[in-house]
């Protein structure tokens, strides 16, 4: 396989070359953009601040000294303004235009990749609306009810076996869907902003900034339909403060979901489980089950989460970088291409491995 993905990089180089170029201007632009609105509300605030203090400010005009001043004079606060301005809306239409550019050289090569490497796979890497019952059935995002916009898919990979399909997506949640009550009020809209101004820079992927969830979400058909509702989380959930948070208390109040214990340490170092009932949760985490799962979190070294309702599986972990991307690697490395595969591999090999398939 090794080989393939050699191949594969060689065949690929000139278009990941230009798409790591066009990666590298995408920052630069966002970097323009965004450091530019953070430096502007910044600057309101303190503005406001040294008004409110009776210190006045260094870009008020002192008409007692000076009753006729000249335009600038009277209007210091445009020198630092129009060129703030400028810088913004300079990094954002490179940002547009650069970000433009790297996705498609991105989704052209990730098409490649996936119909080289899978080729029973089905991608389609159309964006599209999540629905919201989808989530909402998968019990990992609390506060998500039928009035909520759901989520977003950038893309979807399709593997069908039996009549059965297994979808793996890659999906953000927007903050409107989990943070709308910071929205209610003066503090929490202050909070809110602050939070999105400091995604715009940091985030990994410019399609995070207005997100609290980016990551592979999953969903496959069970072989044999289950009465009623387990679901199993990071055992370090109820330490968050972001979406994730909230989904214990809710939990407990949907269909009478409650924490099961089931007598396996390591298992417990890793998950929490909440069930429609203790004979469901044992029923379907069988010591063997446990046991994998336990070997399936130490092999994808990332926090994941798995629930079971009726005749369905859904699986999801957050990948900031994206999951149907190429990653942060450099991607004339070889190492974006590797990561994608993996990433797909360890995916599908964990929905199989639970007999799933």
């Amino acid at each position: 396989m090794n080989e393939k993905i050699e191949q594969l990089q060689q065949e690929l180089y000139s278009t990941l070359k230009k798409a790591e170029k066009n990666r590298k201007k995408l920052s630069f632009y966002r970097f323009l953009c965004y450091g530019g609105a953070v430096v502007y509300f910044l600057g309101i605030f303190v503005f406001n601040g040294l008004i409110f203090s009776g210190n006045g400010s260094p870009f008020m005009h002192d008409y007692s000294q000076n009753p006729n001043p000249t335009f600038w004079e009277a209007n210091k606060l445009l020198a630092v303004i129009i060129p703030l301005f400028v810088l913004i809306t300079a990094g954002s239409i490179g940002l547009g235009y650069y970000y433009k550019k790297f996705t498609e050289a991105e989704q052209t090569s990730i098409k490649r990749i996936i119909g080289t490497m899978f080729p029973d796979a089905k991608c389609n890497l159309l964006p599209s609306y999540l629905p919201t019952s989808l989530l909402i059935q998968s019990n990992f995002f609390g506060g998500i009810d039928s009035q909520s916009a759901g989520g977003y898919s950038f893309g979807t990979v399709t593997f069908e076996n039996s009549n059965r399909k297994m979808n793996f997506r890659d999906i953000v949640i927007n903050a409107s869907v989990s943070e709308n009550w910071l929205s209610q009020s003066t503090i929490g809209g202050l909070v809110l902003l602050a939070k999105v101004l400091y995604k715009s820079l940091f985030a990994k992927r410019v399609e995070n900034i207005a997100s609290t969830f980016r990551g592979m979400f999953a969903d496959a058909q069970l072989e044999k339909k289950i009465d009623g509702t387990v679901v199993v989380l990071p055992d370090h959930l109820e330490s968050r403060l972001d979406y994730l948070a909230k989904n214990i208390q809710a939990l407990k109040n949907v269909n009478g979901n409650k924490l099961v214990m089931l007598e396996d340490v390591e298992f417990e170092r890793y998950f929490v489980v909440y069930a429609s009932d203790e004979i469901t949760a044992r029923y379907v985490l069988t010591p063997a089950m446990m046991l994998r799962m336990t070997e399936l979190k130490k092999k994808y070294n990332r926090d994941i989460m798995l629930s079971f309702s009726g005749d369905h599986f859904y699986f999801a972990v957050a990948m900031p970088e994206g999951f149907l991307t190429l990653g942060k690697s450099s991607l004339t490395s070889g190492e974006a291409l590797k990561d994608l595969y993996d990433d797909v591999v360890t995916a599908r090999e964990i929905l199989n491995d639970l007999k799933l398939k």
